[in-house]
């Protein structure tokens, strides 16, 4: 019995050596791709993150943050992009990518607000043919804000999306404050509940809400 108990008391200790290892490797992996995203200026920056994110998301599938940066990272790829046809594909891309990550976290608030942010440039790119992504991305927002309150990204990427839509379509500066007001608010009040936790959006929204007086 005691060598019964010794050989499984072994066993424990390299599984738990092992699966602290696997967990360190993934928090250094993780927090390298941020220091890609946050020292990114160029589409060319944002592939190679976004591809540093999806190679993680491969041998990571059961975590959700890999795969929503790597389309976090595409979605920026397709904004940048001058090319209406690549900016289709990147914003393909991240939707696609998006649709992976509700699969892993369900009712997750930032990844419906990823959702949405590609939503509505999916529609930018040819607005008289897509206008009902305008519904499908205030959809998502709505659901993102609904499952989490306290999140000030969806109220920042709606004040946006609103910023830049026509006011003869319901949007413009005036539509637009009290959203982006709303979200530099929550900005002000909110921390990222860990060192990966999405953590993006803050000066975009002081930018826009200033533009806005």
């Amino acid at each position: 019995m005691k060598t019964s108990a010794k050989t499984l008391l072994i066993a424990c200790l390299l599984m738990s050596t092992r699966l602290f290892a696997q967990t360190d490797a993934y928090q250094s992996a993780m927090k390298k791709g941020l220091d890609l995203l946050s020292a990114s200026q160029s589409s060319e920056n944002f592939i190679a993150a976004a591809n540093h994110f999806e190679r993680i998301a491969n041998a990571e599938t059961k975590q959700w943050l890999p795969i929503y940066y790597s389309a976090y990272a595409n979605l920026t790829v397709g904004l940048l992009s001058q090319d209406q046809t690549l900016k289709d594909q990147y914003f393909d891309k991240a939707l696609t990518q998006v649709e992976h990550a509700d699969a892993i976290s369900v009712d997750n608030s930032e990844i419906y607000t990823l959702k949405g942010y590609a939503q509505f440039m999916k529609m930018s790119v040819d607005p008289q043919n897509r206008f009902s992504l305008i519904g499908e991305a205030n959809a998502s927002l709505g659901k993102a804000k609904q499952l989490d309150p306290e999140n000030p990204r969806p109220h920042f990427v709606q004040g946006q999306n609103t910023f830049y839509t026509p006011e003869a379509f319901g949007g413009g500066k005036a539509m637009a404050k009290p959203m982006l007001a709303e979200a530099v608010k929550k900005y002000d009040q909110s921390k990222p509940s860990t060192d990966l936790a999405p953590d993006w959006g803050a000066e975009r929204a002081k930018t826009l809400l200033e533009q806005c007086k």
